[in-house]
This record gives C-alpha cells, structure tokens and sequence, in this order.
C-alpha cells in the first residue's frame, strides 16, 4: 500500500510540475518548443519510478489540464499530441530488434502527431495563423522537426542514463 500511496502522489506532484513548466512558454517566448520537451522527460521519470500506469495516468491528467487552462495553445498540443508520452514510446520501442522498425514507428507517430496537432490549431482551435502555415511551411517544419526529433531522442538516451546512474540515489532513498 505504500508503493501505491507514493506512486499515486509522485505522479500528481510530477503533473503538477508539468502544468508549472508548460506555463512557462507563454512567458517565454523561445519555450513553445523546449517547456514540452522538459515536461515529457518528466513523465519518462514518473513511468521509470512508478510503472507505466502511473506514467500514463499523470500524462492524460497534466495534458487534460494544459489544454483547458494554458494560454499558449501551441505548446499544450505539442505536449499532448507527443512530447508528453514520447519519451515513454522510446523506451517500449527500444525492445524492438530492428532498427529500421524502430525509428519508423517513432518518425511515423512524430510526424502523424504534428500534422493532426497543426490541423487542430489551425482549423479548430485558431490558435495558430492558417494563412502564415502554408504547405510549404509545414514542410520545412516537419523536416526542422525530424531532425528536432533525432536531437530530442539523443537527449533522452543520456538524460535518462544520467538520472538512472546519478540523480535517482540521490533523489530516492529507497533499498
């Protein structure tokens, strides 16, 4: 009970966390793209100290929350539509044998996410300026993305090896 106990307030704390930092990029100019990327990387924690479950469940709660109360819209779609799971999609993909699969699926859900995300803010939420997204704009932007995406995916190799080794003995006192 006490694992539970602790896995169900780490993952509220951690989504509380999230809200705070995708709240940042609508004071930050530069963060619509970074705030995501931070608070994912949060969730990957969550998912390592607490299961997928919990991982998951503190996910959907700080997604449901940004997208009903954050001012900058952009940055709450990119967290709910990747950033915010993403870093727990790696990790299950990295089971896989085949590289070639691997990165597929990871590419593939990156650029189905942010196609349906831009979709979303241009033509339901009007949140982003349809006429300045043209399709040749969405094309350097999927391709500024991927490369973003190779990037974004080394970081959380060393990031998450670095807290495993260094940062979750010191944070976790646990045997």
């Amino acid at each position: 009970m006490h694992k539970l106990s602790f896995s169900i307030a780490f993952g509220g704390i951690a989504s509380a966390l999230c809200v705070l930092i995708m709240l940042l990029a609508a004071v930050i100019p530069f963060a619509t793209y970074v705030c995501p990327m931070i608070a994912g990387f949060i969730m990957f924690i969550v998912s390592i100290e607490c299961g997928k479950r919990i991982g998951i469940a503190a996910y959907i709660s700080a997604s449901a929350l940004l997208l009903f109360i954050s001012p900058e819209k952009e940055s709450a779609m990119l967290f709910a539509a990747f950033f915010g799971y993403y870093p727990m999609l790696s990790i299950e993909t990295d089971r896989l044998r085949s590289k070639f699969l691997k990165y597929l699926i990871r590419f593939s859900v990156f650029n189905i996410s942010m196609i349906v995300s831009y979709f979303i803010l241009m033509k339901v939420l009007v949140a982003v300026d349809s006429e300045e997204f043209t399709k040749l704009a969405m094309v350097l932007f999927l391709l500024c993305g991927n490369i973003l995406l190779i990037l974004y995916d080394s970081g959380i190799r060393i990031w998450s090896a670095y807290y495993v080794k260094k940062l979750r003995k010191r944070l976790f006192r646990r045997k």
